[in-house]
């Protein structure tokens, strides 16, 4: 799933907001809608060379990868980030990132397969790309960061959620969250982003939107 990250990731895309703002929430909990019917759906040929051809269409059948909200508790103890979905079926082929900015450092919560089954980690935020190929393609290198993150997979609740202890983050005062999904589908790709409406625009999943502040419960 990680080449299916960076194909997704170097693919340049145009984002639109759906009404987000960025002031902060006075609050421990928030949560935010996402267009629903909005996957899209990334094909690739290797015609012509060097660098082939994407595809792009929306795939609004796709229930499975479709996320539809975003939820966040920011706890005295631990962030709990809650992707919901309009019909979560399971999780094979399918990586998932949350993306968590804070008043000091930023991180990734990446959940990805190992052995059939979801595996949370969480790592330092990627770095900006010391260069770019003639096809636009990149690589980073990322930080894991040592820490127990744990991960669920509630299907009767359409959530995929995680919890990330705060003293691994910082202890901030105040966070930002984002989520994107990407799953493969035989030799296709698919993924929706929180706060990003799909349908063949050029949208980059890597720079999806965040969620307003959401301040420590007291």
């Amino acid at each position: 799933m990680r080449s299916l990250q960076r194909a997704l990731t170097s693919a340049t895309l145009a984002a639109a907001l759906l009404g987000l703002s960025t002031t902060a929430a006075h609050a421990d909990r928030w949560w935010g809608r996402d267009a629903a019917r909005d996957v899209t759906q990334f094909t690739f040929t290797p015609e012509p060379p060097p660098c082939g051809t994407w595809e792009v269409a929306t795939q609004a059948q796709d229930t499975t990868t479709d996320l539809v909200g975003l939820s966040v508790v920011h706890g005295r103890d631990d962030v709990v980030l809650r992707a919901h979905y309009r019909d979560l079926t399971g999780f094979a082929n399918r990586f998932v990132s949350f993306t968590l900015a804070t008043d000091g450092r930023d991180f990734q919560v990446a959940l990805h397969e190992r052995g059939r089954r979801p595996v949370a980690e969480l790592w330092s935020a990627p770095p900006e790309p010391e260069e770019v190929d003639a096809c636009g393609s990149y690589s980073v290198i990322q930080a894991g960061r040592g820490c127990d993150v744990e991960s669920q997979v509630l299907l009767e609740r359409d959530v995929i959620a995680v919890t990330v202890p705060r003293d691994c983050i910082g202890d901030p005062r105040w966070i930002r969250a984002g989520v994107v999904d990407q799953r493969s589908v035989g030799a296709r790709f698919r993924g929706d982003a929180w706060g990003l409406t799909g349908g063949g625009t050029e949208t980059d999943l890597a720079d999806a939107p965040l969620s307003p502040r959401v301040r420590r419960s007291r």
